[in-house]
């Protein structure tokens, strides 16, 4: 169930497709933490999912993405990050594996104090969503035809 949330968290936070939201449903816990934990965030916009609520705001400058659970617990904040960014292992790994593959994005998750990447690839037939760890580790996440 865990790796199904994540999942679905990934596939919103790298541009999917918007759902129908009820900003009226958003947990007043949520608003609360998030209120805590970001309390210099600025421009937040919130949005309801099934199963989770996220809100999309800025911190220092940055457009960042908090995922909450319906009872209002923080699951894990995401952030677009640089490619080169990444652990320098995995950069020549996905360089060398995936030659044929343009990288679209590159995201940030942090959850439980726990970081990793999610790299979005493409070439002419397919979409990819690679999975970094923090020690270089790349596995394929999501993959799909065009």
């Amino acid at each position: 169930m865990k790796k199904l949330l994540l999942a679905t968290l990934m596939v919103a936070a790298l541009g999917s497709s918007a759902f129908a939201m009820d900003v009226n449903k958003i947990s007043s816990k949520a608003q609360t933490n998030f209120e805590a934990k970001f309390a210099s965030a600025t421009n937040a916009k919130w949005s309801v999912r099934d199963s989770y609520n996220k809100v999309s705001f800025t911190l220092a400058d940055e457009n960042v993405e908090a995922f909450f659970a319906t009872d209002g617990e923080l699951i894990g904040v995401s952030r677009k990050v640089e490619f080169k960014s990444l652990p320098l292992s995995a950069i020549q790994k996905i360089k060398k594996e995936y030659a044929s593959f343009k990288v679209t994005d590159a995201i940030e998750f942090e959850q439980s104090e726990e970081k990793s990447y999610y790299v979005s690839l493409q070439d002419s037939n397919r979409k990819i969503v690679l999975e970094v760890s923090l020690y270089g580790n790349v596995s394929i996440f999501r993959g799909t035809s065009k």
